[in-house]
């Protein structure tokens, strides 16, 4: 069991985080050694150099009380010595703690990114986009500037109230006891505080995943928003959802803002001890005027890391909060995994069968009921029915996305629960109504049904995608980018270039979800005659709503609730006059 998952009842919050913290330290941390050593070396020099100051003024004060004129040369090279020290060592230090602070965000981000790309399909489907880009943007910033605080402040500050207090505990000890019994008394409420700070952080990073998923969504789907004129129902909203945001916000300052508060009372009682106890014995002959004016100067040293220290605590219980999502994304476990004993697919010509299978998003409710249907090697096959029959389900099951409740999928008599995952896609190109084109040339977005061809292989490709012409009328041939989701082509070309990526690909199994329902008479004729080339010697599979795209399929299942009502060829099924003739009937009626 790793540190991070933390299974079963809570533990006590103090238990959790060190749980996360001996986490981090041994998978992030430790892999960075030489620069942590350099790190903590600069900041013992660094807190060294501090702690000197009481001592240099009490052997100054002491020098000038006994007339020695070697305070006038002794005492400034000291003090300079050092400001000099500590400020070369401070500089190095940031330097360095910022590196590795910096150096584990992006082993994190690495990290969060593989475990993502490789989860389930339906794990990915389940969080929406901009509350997973929030996990990298703003969880791991937060992150970043509390590894960055504690690396900078938790070792030198630390180190250096630590060589303030031996530096107090030499010039007078029993002052020392007194000063420590006054500033513990405020670290009780400091704990209780920086457990609030923790909390409250858990909620404002969840919040800001439904901001990022409510911006996405929204600036995703402007068109739709501008045509309906919902532009001051979406300015709603998002006051709704940035005035919880500031609410928010405002409770984590108001409970930051009560530490400083805290410790300026601490910090001003414990001087006041100082003057009136050190005085009392000072009238008393028992400590000598160097040694008290020592006593300040470093009680002023150690003052302010011990301020720091204490405000560390909320800003430590923040990254403790975001360590917590991290380290659960990293400890998800996939449903659909690999069997111990899976095997490469041997494919024989790509016969795909699916027996008897049963599909659940939710469970007790079937989105899919025993289904059964074939398709041969080289035979069309197509998938029609009402919105919502699980058409595009079938599909997903097919290409191993999800995996049935019930019943198998084979491909060549192989079931590919038992199949290797990357050799059973390896024989699968699909090619979608919701094309995906990525922010690059399009010769690149070709090139990725083959990493790796040749200017030529694509060129091949796209010719017989019927899209070599438009590309070169474009201002920068195949080296014209695409833009973000292929924004710089029209729905017809993004459509072509996909084709020509799933051509490349050369697959023997093509399954074909809608490819052509978003487009224009004029497009979809020129993707149509595309697609029955790249269909041409495959086991296709065909989702379609337009029923003229499917005349020619060798075969016909027709879905409804989750169930296959019908099967067989167009001519067969429009002389059943059942559903599948009610729709036919229907659109061409409409055309």
């Amino acid at each position: 069991m790793t540190d991070g998952a933390l299974p079963g009842a809570p533990k006590p919050q103090r238990a959790r985080s060190f749980a996360l913290a001996k986490r981090l330290w041994r998978e992030q941390i430790t892999q960075h050694k030489a620069l942590l050593a350099w790190a903590t070396l600069l900041a013992t020099i660094t807190a060294a150099a501090a702690s000197g100051y009481g001592v240099v003024v009490q052997q100054a004060s002491g020098l000038l009380e006994n007339r020695d004129p070697s305070v006038l040369w002794l005492a400034p090279a000291l003090i300079l010595g050092a400001v000099i020290v500590r400020s070369v060592s401070l500089f190095l230090q940031n330097l360095a703690t910022n590196r590795l602070a910096l150096a584990i965000m992006r082993d994190l981000q690495i990290a969060m990114f593989d475990r993502l790309i490789t989860a389930d399909f339906q794990r990915l489907e389940r969080e929406p986009v901009g509350a997973i880009i929030s996990r990298f943007t703003n969880d791991i910033t937060m992150l970043r500037e509390g590894l960055i605080r504690a690396a900078n402040n938790l070792t030198r500050d630390f180190l250096t109230v630590v060589g303030c207090l031996i530096v107090l505990f030499w010039l007078d000890w029993a002052l020392t006891l007194v000063v420590l019994a006054v500033l513990l008394l405020a670290g009780h409420p400091i704990t209780v505080i920086g457990k609030a700070i923790r909390k409250r952080s858990g909620d404002i990073q969840d919040q800001m995943g439904d901001v990022s998923s409510f911006l996405e969504e929204g600036f995703s789907g402007a068109r739709m928003i501008k045509t309906f004129s919902l532009e001051d129902w979406s300015q709603t909203r998002a006051r709704g959802r940035f005035q919880q945001r500031f609410e928010l916000l405002l409770a984590m300052v108001a409970q930051r803002a009560r530490i400083e508060p805290i410790m300026e009372v601490a910090a001003g009682v414990a001087l006041a001890v100082i003057f009136g106890f050190a005085g009392w014995r000072a009238l008393n002959g028992a400590t000598e005027l160097s040694d008290l004016l020592g006593f300040i100067v470093a009680f002023g040293v150690m003052s302010s890391p011990i301020r720091a220290l204490a405000s560390l605590s909320g800003v430590l219980q923040e990254g403790f909060a975001v360590l917590d999502r991290v380290f659960a994304l990293l400890d998800e476990q996939p449903s659909l995994t690999e069997a111990d004993d899976a095997k490469p697919l041997a494919l024989t010509g790509g016969h795909v069968r699916v027996k008897d299978v049963s599909f659940q998003y939710e469970p007790g409710v079937d989105a899919l009921s025993h289904i059964t249907l074939d398709a041969k090697p080289g035979e069309t096959i197509a998938l029609v029915g009402p919105s919502g029959s699980g058409k595009t389900t079938l599909l997903n099951l097919i290409a191993r996305l999800y995996d049935p409740r019930e019943g198998s999928v084979e491909i060549d008599g192989q079931n590919i629960a038992q199949a290797q995952l990357a050799s059973l896609r390896r024989q699968l190109a699909l090619v979608s109504q919701e094309v995906t084109l990525f922010d690059d040339t399009i010769k690149n977005n070709i090139a990725l049904g083959k990493l790796g061809a040749s200017d030529d292989e694509i060129i091949a490709a796209a010719k017989a995608a019927d899209a070599h012409d438009f590309i070169l009328g474009l201002s920068g041939g195949y080296d014209t980018q695409a833009g973000p989701k292929g924004s710089n082509l029209s729905g017809g070309q993004r459509q072509r270039v996909a084709i020509a990526r799933a051509i490349l690909k050369d697959a023997p199994i093509l399954l074909l979800d809608e490819a052509t329902s978003a487009l224009d008479a004029k497009s979809e004729a020129r993707v149509q005659h595309a697609l029955d080339e790249l269909s041409r010697d495959r086991t296709t599979i065909v989702i379609a709503h337009r029923l003229a795209t499917v005349r020619k399929a060798d075969r016909i299942y027709v879905l409804k609730a989750g169930e296959i009502v019908e099967s067989g060829d167009h001519d067969s099924l429009i002389q059943e006059s059942g559903l599948y003739a009610q729709l036919s009937a229907l659109q061409f009626a409409d055309g």
